[in-house]
C-alpha cells in the first residue's frame, strides 16, 4: 500500500523546482479555469507511472530481503532519483516523462484523500486494544503537550538558523507542520525490525491523535500570519470539536457499520467493500464537517 505513496513523495520533492511547464489539469484561478495543455497528453499514461512504481517496489524488496537495508527507504531514494532525472533531462523521458507529468500536477489533497483513509484505517484497525489501554495516557501527553512544544522548539530553530529574516508567527507555522508526525513508514520499518509491541502501538497512537492539536495549531498561527484576529475561546472551542467531534462522527460510521455487518453472514465482498467505503466517507464527512465547524474565520488555501 504504500509503495506508491512513498514514490510519489520523492519524485515531487525532485519536482519541487520545476514550475515552467504549463499545468495539466485545469485549475481555478480568480474565478476562471485556467486552460491547459492536458488534451495534448493521453490520460492512459498516467497508468505507467503506478506500474513502474509497482515494479520498483517489488524488485527494492525482493533485492534487499534479509539485508539491514529497509526497502521503505528505498524506494525513497529512488523516487528522488527519478525526480531529479525528470527534471535534469527536462521532460526528456518520452512516455515515463509524460507519466510522471501528469502525476506530479494532480492536486495534494486529492493523493491524500486517496491513499490517507485506507492507511489510517489500517494503522487503526491493527492496534491491539489492550496495548492502547497501556499506553493511552503517553499517548495523550505526546500528541497533546508533546506536540506544542515540539512546534515551539522547531519554531525556535527555524527563527535563528533561516536566512530569511521571517517572524516567529511563520517560524511557529511552519514549525507546528513539521510537528505532525505521520510514521506509516516508521512503523513499517520497526515491524521490519521486530520493535516490541508497545512502542509501535506508541508511535502509531500518537500519531493518530496528534492530528487534531497540529490543525488547531496550524490555523492558529496561519491567522496570525494572514492578519485575521481571534479569541482564546474561539481557539478553545475548535480544539474541542475538532478532537471530540472527529471521535464522535467516527464513531457513528463505527456503529452503523458494525450494527450492518451483524446483518450480513459469510458475505466477504459485503464485508471488505462496507469497511472500506465507511472508512472512505467517514474521512470525507469528518473533513467537510470539521471545516464547516472551525471557531476561526474562513481561510481559502
Amino acid at each position: 500500500m504504500a509503495l506508491v505513496p512513498l514514490l510519489w513523495v520523492g519524485w515531487s520533492d525532485g519536482l519541487t523546482a520545476r514550475q515552467t511547464k504549463p499545468k495539466l489539469i485545469m485549475e481555478p484561478t480568480s474565478g476562471e479555469i485556467r486552460s491547459s495543455d492536458a488534451d495534448s497528453l493521453e490520460p492512459e499514461l498516467a497508468i505507467l507511472f503506478i506500474g513502474v512504481s509497482l515494479v520498483l517496489g517489488l524488485i527494492c524488496r525482493h533485492l534487499l530481503k534479509g539485508t539491514r537495508v529497509p526497502y521503505t527507504v528505498a524506494l525513497l531514494i529512488l523516487g528522488i532519483a527519478l525526480g531529479a532525472a525528470e527534471y535534469g533531462t527536462g521532460g526528456n523521458l518520452h512516455a515515463l516523462g509524460d507519466s510522471i507529468e501528469l502525476w506530479s500536477n494532480i492536486s495534494p489533497n486529492l493523493i491524500l484523500f486517496v491513499f490517507l483513509p485506507a492507511l489510517l484505517f489500517e494503522s487503526s484497525f491493527s492496534m491491539e486494544v489492550h496495548q492502547i489501554k497501556r499506553c493511552v495516557v503517553q499517548m495523550v501527553l505526546l500528541a497533546g503537550p508533546g506536540v506544542v512544544i515540539s512546534t515551539f522548539c522547531t519554531g525556535a530553530l527555524i527563527w535563528y538558523t533561516f536566512p530569511y529574516s521571517w517572524s516567529w508567527s511563520i517560524s511557529s507555522l511552519l514549525g507546528g507542520l513539521l510537528s505532525a508526525t505521520d510514521p506509516v513508514a516508521v512503523v513499517a520499518l520497526l515491524k521490519e525490525l521486530g520493535a516490541s509491541k508497545k512502542l509501535n502501538t506508541l508511535i502509531e497512537g500518537e500519531s493518530l491523535m496528534n492530528d487534531g492539536t497540529a490543525i488547531v495549531i496550524f490555523h492558529l498561527f496561519l491567522n496570525l500570519v494572514l492578519g485575521k484576529s481571534f479569541t482564546g475561546e474561539a481557539v478553545f472551542i475548535y480544539l474541542a470539536r475538532v478532537a471530540l467531534g472527529g471521535v464522535a462522527l467516527g464513531a457513528a460510521f463505527g456503529i452503523i457499520s458494525v450494527l450492518w455487518l451483524g446483518l450480513v453472514f459469510n458475505d466477504t465482498v459485503i464485508e471488505i467493500a462496507l469497511t472500506l467505503t465507511a472508512s472512505y466517507l467517514a474521512y470525507y464527512t469528518v473533513f467537510r464537517v470539521l471545516d464547516g465547524w472551525s471557531g476561526f474565520s474562513h481561510i481559502d488555501y
